[in-house]
């Protein structure tokens, strides 16, 4: 469990490298109570959905991170438009 868990008394957020069932587990491990998804939600916009259906996730174009256009933020495929 991480250190800070065990001292921080209030909701307790991690991210970075969580998927839907390593954030369940670590929910369910008492390491977390909420997981956020940065990079996922990103290349998902219906990140929500693709979990309640277990699709398949987009991969993300780091490339395109910090750019300062849309490509890559607003360009990523949705199950209903595949």
């Amino acid at each position: 469990m991480p250190i800070l868990r065990k001292i921080f008394e209030r909701t307790f957020i991690l991210n970075g490298g969580y998927g839907l069932h390593s954030g369940n587990e670590a929910i369910a491990r008492g390491e977390a109570d909420l997981i956020a998804f940065g990079v996922p939600f990103l290349a998902n916009p219906d990140l929500p959905e693709r979990f309640r259906q277990n699709a398949p996730l987009n991969e993300p174009d780091v490339a395109t991170f910090y750019v300062g256009s849309a490509k890559g933020y607003t360009d990523y495929p949705t199950l209903a438009h595949r």
